[in-house]
């Protein structure tokens, strides 16, 4: 039997982050990201009413130079796409949030004060808990193997950074020149790096850094044989938001994200 997750609320589940108000400067703000692995930052208009008034991402600080240090939140926020209000289903927020492909949202209350975040780990770390049934499927059955992005450990970050704001991916995986996966590059190391696009994009800067110098090794990985659970296991235990998917020779062939777990569990649920 299948449980079912339209009648169990999403207050349960909520992620705990740090947020910031809108005159906090973008360093305080780059720098709780830093220290919380935190993929989004709800900004409260202030201390005392909570009031939601945006929201910052890893993406929206690395949109500005780390020596910019007058630059403060209110000049980098935006309007979250999605926020829930309090009394929201678990399924109803997942419908959602995969419909306009966005993987956190604001919960509010009816005054717009902040209770919390809500996000695809919530989500995943359940259906791990109750040992769901969709994720004793094969991964292959979920998992994107097609229009595969990556990059070599000599590519210039600039080149990197080009590949994530045109294809909007927040990492992606580093494979030699036989096509097997030997690291992944994620906006959080350029974060913690210090990289950020205006700097990337000097020309001076086109021979180096390349992608071996902040690559995170080893990367999750999983053969398309492997049960679902396996990959949401990785994910719930590293915090990340991928495993790469290779076949008996590491060579890359897909990718299974937070996303597909949770499509994967919608596409089941009446079933």
């Amino acid at each position: 039997m299948v449980e079912n997750l339209t009648q169990l609320p999403i207050l349960d589940y909520l992620i705990t982050v740090p947020y910031v108000i809108p005159e906090d400067s973008i360093t305080h703000a780059r720098s709780l990201i830093r220290d919380s692995r935190a993929r989004v930052l709800p900004v409260v208009s202030e201390e005392r009413t909570m009031k939601l008034v945006g929201i910052i991402k890893r993406r929206s600080l690395l949109l500005v130079s780390s020596t910019r240090s007058n630059i403060l939140v209110k000049d980098v926020m935006e309007e979250p796409r999605i926020v829930f209000g309090e009394t929201v289903s678990m399924d109803e927020a997942a419908r959602l949030m995969l419909k306009v492909d966005e993987p956190y949202a604001p919960i509010v209350d009816d005054r717009r004060r902040l209770i919390g975040i809500f996000g695809y780990e919530s989500i995943v770390k359940h259906l791990l808990k109750i040992r769901h049934r969709i994720l004793e499927e094969p991964i292959e059955k979920y998992m994107t193997s097609k229009g595969l992005i990556a990059v070599n450990p000599t590519t210039p970050i600039y080149h990197v950074w080009q590949l994530m704001l045109t294809h909007n991916l927040p990492a992606l995986p580093v494979v030699d020149d036989k096509e097997r996966i030997v690291g992944v590059v994620a906006e959080y190391d350029l974060l913690s790096r210090g990289y950020a696009r205006p700097y990337l994009e000097v020309d001076s800067i086109r021979k180096g850094p390349r992608v071996q110098e902040v690559m995170s090794t080893p990367p999750a990985t999983l053969y398309p044989t492997a049960p679902l659970y396996r990959a949401a296991e990785i994910i719930a235990k590293r915090d990340i938001g991928r495993v790469y998917i290779v076949d008996e020779d590491n060579k890359l062939i897909g990718v299974i994200d937070r996303g597909d777990i949770v499509s994967a569990w919608l596409g089941i649920r009446y079933t």
